[in-house]
């Protein structure tokens, strides 16, 4: 998956009528720079709100209410299931309506009537309370929440049921409500005044992934099913080996419970077994049992991956794969969507809505971590809590990265390395592509945009992958082209150039000085500032600078 470009038809905010061009980009990673509020993250807004519409409107079990408040056209290059690299072209316009199109060799449009192929995943990570970024995320997890609550609601009232006229009506007044959750309405099988033969859809959760506080623990947890070297490769930098204790947090009592919640809670307690389980509440009834086959709809499962068994065993029920592991149980996690304001949810369900609005932190899910271990370099246990903000942010976007970089997914980080030492940010460059490859091949599939305000990185990149941002005097977003080669820069002319600095000392020391040069040129006595400068400033090029001025 490569983004090749984007134009905005309309106006998104601060953006207003623009064509971006990715065309000539190399690698895997590209930089959104500019001064804070200069608009670069509103640009991995609009990627995540364009695809997550085409998402909604692709799908048979999701739906749209409302066009976007604007036109937009994206071009992208996909691989096929032959392996053999498409251009794709969607247009959408600003009644909704969405034309996707196949780019041949030599500029001809084929219509896509079947709709166009998509990224395998959008993943979204945001390193600030100010959290624009998940909203289109969001949209489409509630759309996922929402198959599941009206399903629930369907079964309740069957069960409740005593014969099939009962049934057949029930399922009417759904089909009329809610025809998006059902399987096979086009089929010549399906006979319209036969409701008994009515199937619900079996949904999937939405492939715009937001890592947020909940769900990055899940992240971390899943590498345990690669192989341990593979997760030290990547870890070992931070000075950790990988996760080696977890407690997992599950409440099956109340909400929106399907079949699949029950059978992914069954394969964690088959894993560790029954002596690794803490129940919380009472012991399930007879009639409880025989619909969840558990003893217990609530409490905390242990992990202790040095038993190999239980490791083993976890891997076997998952095929050995970490993001098949960690999306079952972000499933379960969104099923706790109920817990959300029903305002916010009613504003998430219109396609229109680009406002701000955030998930509840910490709220009582379904399924959550209660506590995540790891081993150090030193093979001592480290609670993840316990970690510093910067290498708990450096962990879940290099997990994030290894995780979903194999197959053709669209990361869209914003600021992902804002609490890191200078040390990773001079390394962070290196430690993503780490990451990426750490699949052996295929890395070309995935490609990250991220915003940022490091020199570090911007240094790591050619300057055609990096894009300036910049506020006109209108109040609206210009995207100007890095003219000078940013790749092997040095820091202190990056930042100069980019950032408005026009001194790399201290503001503070700068005025100082120049109030002391102001009293030294009424004395015309500049003995006393040499000797003030020499004995207070630290060594700095500005420092020798001064002190050669006042010799001169």
């Amino acid at each position: 998956m490569r983004l090749l470009s984007l134009e905005l038809i309309g106006q998104y905010k601060g953006l207003k009528d623009q064509y971006f061009d990715f065309q000539n980009t190399e690698g895997n990673i590209l930089a959104l720079i500019g001064l804070n509020g200069s608009g670069k993250s509103q640009l991995l807004e609009l990627i995540a709100e364009t695809f997550a519409y085409l998402e909604r409107k692709q799908r048979e079990d999701f739906i749209t209410r409302t066009p976007l408040p604007f036109g937009v056209n994206v071009q992208y290059l996909i691989k096929s299931q032959n392996q053999t690299e498409d251009m794709i072209l969607v247009d959408i316009d600003k009644q909704g309506n969405v034309n996707s199109y196949q780019i041949t060799e030599d500029g001809e449009r084929h219509p896509l009537l079947l709709g166009a192929p998509l990224p395998d995943f959008i993943v979204g990570y945001a390193s600030g309370l100010n959290e624009n970024l998940q909203r289109a995320f969001m949209k489409n997890s509630l759309q996922y929440f929402e198959i599941k609550r009206i399903s629930a609601q369907r079964q309740k009232l069957l069960t409740e049921s005593v014969d099939e006229e009962q049934v057949s009506e029930i399922n009417k007044k759904f089909l009329k409500k809610y025809p998006h959750i059902f399987d096979n309405l086009y089929s010549e099988y399906y006979d319209q005044e036969n409701y008994l033969s009515l199937r619900e859809v079996n949904p999937q959760p939405s492939n715009l992934i937001y890592l947020d506080y909940d769900s990055t623990s899940l992240l971390l947890l899943s590498l345990v099913l690669l192989p341990l070297e593979k997760v030290e490769h990547i870890l070992g930098e931070l000075g950790f080996k990988y996760p080696i204790k977890a407690k997992i947090y599950y409440d099956l009592r109340s909400g929106v419970i399907d079949i699949d919640a029950i059978r992914d809670v069954k394969m964690l307690v088959r894993s560790v077994g029954e002596n690794n389980i803490t129940p919380i509440g009472n012991r399930t009834t007879n009639d409880q049992f025989d619909q969840y086959e558990l003893n217990f709809l609530a409490g905390i499962i242990e992990l202790d991956f040095s038993n190999s068994s239980i490791l083993n065993n976890l891997r076997e029920a998952n095929y050995h794969d970490p993001r098949s592991f960690f999306l079952r149980f972000l499933k379960l996690q969104q099923l706790g969507n109920k817990k959300w304001p029903i305002t916010n949810r009613r504003k998430l369900a219109k396609d229109d809505f680009i406002e701000t609005v955030k998930t509840p932190l910490k709220t009582q899910l379904p399924l959550s971590m209660v506590e995540l271990r790891f081993l150090n370099n030193k093979n001592q246990e480290v609670c993840f809590d316990d970690l510093s903000d910067g290498e708990a942010q450096l962990m879940q976007v290099l997990a994030a990265s290894t995780i979903f970089g194999l197959g053709q997914s669209l990361f869209l980080f914003d600021e992902p390395e804002t609490h890191l030492n200078p040390s990773w940010r001079t390394y962070f460059h290196t430690y993503l592509e780490k990451a990426l490859n750490l699949n052996d091949g295929g890395t070309e599939d995935s490609q990250i945009f991220l915003s940022t305000h490091s020199p570090f990185m911007i240094s790591s990149l050619k300057k055609e992958n990096v894009f300036f941002f910049e506020r006109n005097h209108n109040g609206l977003i210009d995207l100007k082209p890095v003219n000078e080669e940013t790749y092997g820069a040095s820091f202190d002319v990056l930042i100069k150039s980019f950032f408005n600095l026009k001194t790399l000392i201290s503001q503070t020391v700068v005025d100082d000085i120049n109030h002391r040069l102001k009293e030294s040129q009424k004395a015309e006595n500049f003995d006393d500032l040499k000797h003030w400068i020499e004995q207070n400033l630290g060594d700095s090029m500005e420092k020798g600078y001064l002190l050669r001025k006042l010799e001169s």
